[in-house]
């Protein structure tokens, strides 16, 4: 599928609400996840440039951020092409992000089939994912109308993540979706995992046609709003005054939850080999990676722009000289 109609784009608007205590700098200005560090050198967001720029060429390369975050974004995407930074008014869900990029991107590749990666994750196996996001996209069928996505081996029963459960327990290739379980006890969690439960990822691949087709189905309004406003949009990285006024106005969506809940029916699976994922959704999970990587120099080089604003292996010694101090 790696053909000159495939696109990456990596979804960076999120505000990081969750990990808000631990990604202050030193003025206390709240930092996002996706533009920190995890013991120096590149960001979250710069080592996901990276993950999609070994998917495809550079020109179709692209990102999804938000208008508030342009004093990280704009020094981070150096070597980005412009038109290839799609500048949300503000976070309205990840439904809403990929809605935006499917205007966008449809104007200029109406054959566009696209690959989805989230900014703020981190691996430890770079090479054993992009294998694995390479191995889905090839085995893509050229008119597919099903969304594939990526699930990961699990390292353990974590509670405190997605579950993908395909059809079939033991398998190696894509396959239809079961169902999905979110946040499951840890008991549960070990169930699914006997049944060939796969961590949900968020890397999500379909033809953007279909993807289109899926928002106008279940929300007609976004839709039309969001293509009717893009349409009139030449800049992708200067939204308009009636871009801003429209996600003042429009229904959040989560792209999980209230898209592909919904059409499970029209879901494959593809299992992606341990390779040390982990969504760094709370202070534990970073504070493990942290201390996983500790002594360790940054594993890959950013060729997207600058490092990062905040080391997240600082924060988290921060966090624990504080919690040191309250207990004395």
């Amino acid at each position: 599928m790696q053909d000159k109609h495939t696109w990456a784009v990596v979804l960076a608007a999120g505000e990081g609400k969750r990990l808000a205590a631990l990604t202050a700098d030193e003025t206390g200005q709240h930092v996002p996840k996706q533009y920190c560090s995890l013991h120096g050198g590149p960001s979250l967001f710069g080592l996901a440039l990276a993950r999609a720029g070994a998917l495809v060429p550079k020109d179709r390369v692209c990102a999804v951020v938000a208008k508030g975050h342009e004093h990280w974004w704009r020094q981070q995407s150096l070597e980005m092409h412009p038109d290839n930074l799609i500048v949300q008014p503000r976070n309205r869900g990840t439904g809403n992000g990929v809605l935006l990029a499917l205007a966008y991107i449809l104007k200029r590749d109406p054959q566009a089939r696209l690959i989805f990666l989230p900014a703020d994750h981190h691996v430890l196996a770079e090479d054993t994912l992009i294998q694995a996001m390479s191995s889905m996209l090839a085995g893509m069928p050229a008119h597919a109308r099903e969304i594939f996505l990526l699930g990961v081996e699990p390292d353990d029963a974590d509670p405190e993540l997605g579950y993908i459960i395909p059809q079939k327990a033991a398998h190696t290739s894509a396959q239809g979706v079961r169902h999905f379980v979110e946040k499951p006890s840890r008991g549960v969690a070990n169930k699914l995992i006997q049944e060939g439960g796969l961590w949900n990822s968020g890397i999500f691949a379909a033809a953007g046609d279909l993807l289109l087709e899926l928002f106008k189905m279940r929300f007609p309004d976004n839709a039309h709003d969001i293509l009717t406003t893009t349409a009139r949009i030449a800049d992708p990285t200067n939204p308009s005054w009636a871009l801003g006024h429209l996600y003042g106005r429009i229904s959040d969506i989560d792209f999980s939850h209230h898209i592909l809940q919904f059409q499970v029916a029209d879901l494959q699976v593809l299992p992606a080999p341990h390779c040390g994922w982990s969504d760094l959704g709370t202070p534990h999970r970073v504070a493990e990676r942290v201390n996983l990587l500790s002594g360790n120099a940054p594993s890959a080089n950013d060729p997207f722009g600058e490092t990062a604003f905040l080391d997240l292996a600082d924060a988290v010694s921060r966090t624990d000289e504080r919690v040191a101090q309250a207990v004395l």
